[in-house]
């Protein structure tokens, strides 16, 4: 908003210069027109008191005649007034013009600037919205991916939750509502029981040796010697912990409780067999999931044991020492400790890698969140080196104008004190004299032998460079103003014509201080005369003599119009 105002006020200050320069003009055109009035009423004057001389009588002649002198004198005057007048006036629309010209350009610049500016802001602008919104974009997808972290973090964890509830249901309704020994202190102080039941179960066993013995027939049923050979190729398994109780408690100390013993043996294998076809059933589960590994822990202790699937249990002779001691051996509690020892291991190591992955967790999430702030950070450095250069741009921009603005306050001062354009101008007088103008303008006439100057032609030996072949050859040079041309011919007797260029044609005369010229006999003696066709450069044979044929050459540049309105 504040750059369009800017513009506005530059385009009225354009406005209100074009107007005081139409209205300088306006003045100085009035002033003029007014003295041109006068001076046709004193042309009318004395050419009516001329008449008037030429029909009076004698008496009154001479005192007509010296009125006539004194209206001519007058005349004089006030034309020469005129004349300076006049020119003047075209001296000061030049300058005029060329302050606006100046003026014009320079305002320009200004407009141009300031739009350039605006552009360039607008670019930033967008620039920096567009970065807004792909920072915006980032930051959601962030945010989503966070969130979806987390949807399945807490899904895992429920996961869990729920495998650990059905691992305490299956571990109180094995171990007959005891608690899930999760405190690996709980589990030491367990396996130091089933220790004590194992040693209280080899003393027992010793007991049993000391019992008298009957001595069995020798033929067995066909189903227990099956059901033995089936025991002993079959590898061993363990007994859910909630029966180790029942069989680490049986000792033969009499018959009935060596039949009870049996009995509850029979049942055992019976829910054992139950349990291990469940178990198998469940083994694919518990292997798909880590995190369920725990579950191998009450798998261990199920009996493996097939061959009662096809053959039905054959009870024990209560004389047989043989199926007393296997029935003992087949619930020996060496089994159950070495399986809750590598269980023990097999907990620890699952905490172990629980802990890693929880770690591993923490670790990523922390990678994370310093990624997060070196981003963070990365922007804000990027944020401030560009108000830097923002401001250094906006120094060096204030700056260089600050240059300009000096630059063209030098050159209006350069301007102001370089020479008036009097003698650079065309002169169109028919009373003209040649010769005092070029005298007037300080130059020695006498003393330049090189040129023949009258009050209507100028004559002299001129260095010419040719239009098509650029060789330089020597000319006699005509400049006439009663015929209005500048001639040249082959030599002083002006015979052979070699070109004409007229007054129309003839636009600037200027010093070769470029050195332009192909091949100049003499660099510092050479000029140049623009016409509308071409360029003509000419080598004059002394300092002098080029200064007097440029000062001569201008006064018939009637094609240099930029001074007339």
């Amino acid at each position: 908003l504040k750059e369009k105002e800017i513009l506005d006020h530059l385009n009225r200050k354009i406005t209100e210069l074009e107007k005081n320069i139409v209205g300088e003009k306006t003045k100085e055109k009035v002033k003029l027109d007014a003295e041109r009035e006068k001076l046709e009423r004193l042309q009318e004057l004395y050419s009516e008191q001329k008449t008037q001389l030429d029909n009076c009588p004698e008496s009154m002649r001479e005192q007509l005649q010296q009125q006539l002198k004194r209206d001519a004198d007058l005349l004089d005057v006030e034309s020469k007034h005129f004349e300076d007048l006049e020119f003047q006036q075209l001296e000061h629309e030049s300058r005029l013009d060329e302050e606006k010209e100046n003026l014009t350009q320079q305002l320009l610049r200004e407009v141009a600037e300031y739009q350039r500016n605006i552009v360039a802001r607008k670019e930033k602008i967008s620039a920096l919205k567009k970065q807004a919104s792909h920072i915006v974009q980032q930051a959601q997808r962030e945010q989503d991916h966070f969130v979806k972290e987390k949807n399945n973090l807490i899904m895992m964890l429920q996961r869990e939750k729920e495998n650990l509830c059905n691992l305490e249901k299956k571990y109180s309704s094995l171990t007959g509502g005891k608690g899930f020994p999760i405190n690996p202190n709980t589990l030491k102080e367990h396996f130091r029981s089933l220790e004590e039941r194992k040693k209280q179960h080899k003393e027992g066993l010793y007991l049993s040796d000391t019992l008298p013995r009957k001595k069995t027939t020798p033929s067995l049923s066909p189903h227990f010697s099956s059901a033995t050979m089936g025991r002993s190729t079959t590898p061993k398994a363990h007994l859910p912990l909630g029966q180790s109780n029942s069989c680490g408690s049986v000792l033969p100390h009499s018959l009935a409780t060596m039949t009870k013993d049996s009995e509850s043996r029979r049942m055992l294998r019976g829910y054992n067999h139950q349990q291990m076809s469940e178990g198998q059933r469940q083994k694919p589960e518990f292997y798909s999931r880590t995190a369920s590994e725990s579950n191998v822990y009450l798998n261990s202790f199920h009996y493996p044991d097939r061959s009662y699937k096809d053959q039905a249990y054959d009870t024990l002779s209560l004389d047989s020492s043989d199926s007393m001691e296997t029935s003992i051996s087949a619930c020996s509690p060496d089994n159950i400790s070495s399986a809750s020892t590598s269980n023990i291991a097999r907990i620890e190591e699952m905490e172990r890698l629980l802990k890693q992955a929880h770690a591993e967790k923490t670790r990523l999430l922390e990678s994370r969140e310093r990624e997060m702030e070196a981003k963070k950070r990365a922007l804000e450095e990027e944020k401030r080196r560009r108000e830097i250069l923002e401001k250094r741009l906006q120094e060096e921009t204030s700056q260089r104008q600050k240059l300009i603005e000096k630059e063209v306050k030098i050159r209006e001062k350069q301007r102001a004190q370089a020479r008036p354009l009097t003698r650079y101008l065309p002169v169109r007088k028919e009373d003209f004299d040649l010769r005092s103008h070029v005298e007037t303008a300080g130059h020695n006439i006498d003393t330049c032998f090189h040129v023949s100057i009258t009050e209507k032609t100028c004559r002299g030996y001129l260095i010419k460079m040719g239009g098509k072949i650029k060789t330089w050859k020597k000319r006699w040079f005509v400049f006439d103003r009663n015929k209005r041309t500048f001639s040249y011919y082959a030599d002083k007797h002006e015979a052979k014509l070699k070109g004409v260029i007229y007054f129309q044609a003839i636009e600037e005369v200027y010093y070769d201080h470029l050195k332009n010229a192909n091949k100049s006999p003499n660099p510092l003696l050479t000029f140049s005369v623009k016409t509308h066709d071409r360029i003509y450069y000419m080598v004059a044979p002394s300092p002098e003599a080029m200064r007097i044929w440029m000062d001569v050459i201008v006064t018939g540049a009637e094609g240099y119009t930029h001074f007339l309105l």
